[in-house]
Parts: structure tokens; C-alpha cells; sequence
């Protein structure tokens, strides 16, 4: 069961989303900072969306038996975000995504959560090639995480409603010579 999943890094624990955790993630979508980029208008979206869009990530772990992990801090238990695997239907690949809550950035929270979710990915799919990650091209913050954590650019674009977004990827082998088997 999705539930028993649990990562714990140094700082984090990493578990799949709950239905205590839908508030928390409408409050966090609510924020014009992130809506900005994880928003489908770029703006903030009303209630009743964010809370379908919560659906769709807890039925997410339900269909493909993976999905973003709720990002908690180990030492308060405050939930800080959510960051891992996700390939909704039509997705271009396997992606590892972070969005960590405003109030919580520059502390290397995506980059700590994101490490482990890409290892936990990895390990999970033994035959996975490569992950990738979409970002909007003027998230600066999102493109620093991705390098921190093994990605680069490619040319590849993934047109996704009135957006162009990059893809970012990283191949296991090169992902796993830098980050060590264990």
C-alpha cells in the first residue's frame, strides 16, 4: 500500500500524499508564487480546483502506485511541500518534480526531498533509463535544483496547454555515478 512508503533524509520525511494533506497543498497552490509556475493559468485558481487538482495526485499513487511524496520536517512535522514522480496521461516521460512551500525556499529542501525521490524512482524501476523534469523556462529556482541534482537541459520541449516548458533530464548511470549506489 501507498501509505507505507516512507523516506527519511536527513532533515525530511518523504511519504505519499494523504487525504490530511489536501488543505495544506490548496493553501500552497493558492500562493501566487507558485501558482506561477505550477498553475495551469499561471495565477492563482479558485478552491474547488486546487481541490480536484489534490485528487488527481492522490489518485495518482493509486493508478501508477507512485506519485509526490509530501515533504515534512522531520524535527516539527510542518509540511513543507511536495516533490517526486509523477507521469500523468500524456506526460512525455517519467518526471521527478519539487515545489516546496515560499516560506521554506533557499533552505535545499527540493534538492534533499528530490535526491531521494530520484534515488527512491530508480530503484523502484530498475530498467528506467532516464528521469526528467518539466520546468517552465523563467523558473530560475527550479533550474538551479535541477542541476544540483544531476539534470540538464536538453532540447526536447513539452507543449503542455498555452506553455512550452523544457525538459530536463538526467540518465541513471550518469545520475548514479554522481550520487553513489547508496
Amino acid at each position: 500500500m501507498a501509505h507505507r512508503i516512507e523516506l527519511e533524509t536527513e532533515r525530511l520525511i518523504l511519504r505519499p500524499m494523504l487525504p490530511d494533506d489536501v488543505e495544506p497543498l490548496i493553501t500552497f497552490m493558492q500562493d501566487p508564487r507558485v501558482a506561477a509556475f505550477l498553475s495551469d493559468t499561471g495565477k492563482p485558481r479558485d478552491r474547488a480546483t486546487e481541490w480536484r487538482a489534490a485528487a488527481s495526485i492522490l489518485g495518482h499513487w493509486q493508478i501508477r502506485g507512485f506519485g509526490f511524496f509530501t515533504v515534512l520536517d522531520k524535527q516539527t512535522g510542518d509540511w513543507l511541500g511536495r516533490v517526486g514522480p509523477w507521469q500523468p496521461e500524456g506526460w512525455p516521460g517519467l518526471e521527478v518534480g519539487w515545489s516546496i512551500a515560499p516560506d521554506h525556499w533557499g533552505k535545499g529542501y527540493a534538492v534533499e526531498a528530490a535526491l531521494a525521490t530520484m534515488r527512491w524512482t530508480f530503484e523502484r524501476f530498475a530498467d528506467l533509463p532516464r528521469l526528467i523534469s518539466v520546468i517552465e523556462p523563467t523558473n530560475a529556482n527550479s533550474q538551479a535544483v535541477a542541476k544540483k541534482v544531476g539534470e540538464v537541459k536538453t532540447e526536447e520541449v513539452f507543449h503542455w496547454r498555452v506553455y512550452s516548458l523544457d525538459i530536463w533530464a538526467v540518465e541513471r548511470q550518469t545520475w548514479f555515478e554522481k550520487f553513489g549506489d547508496r
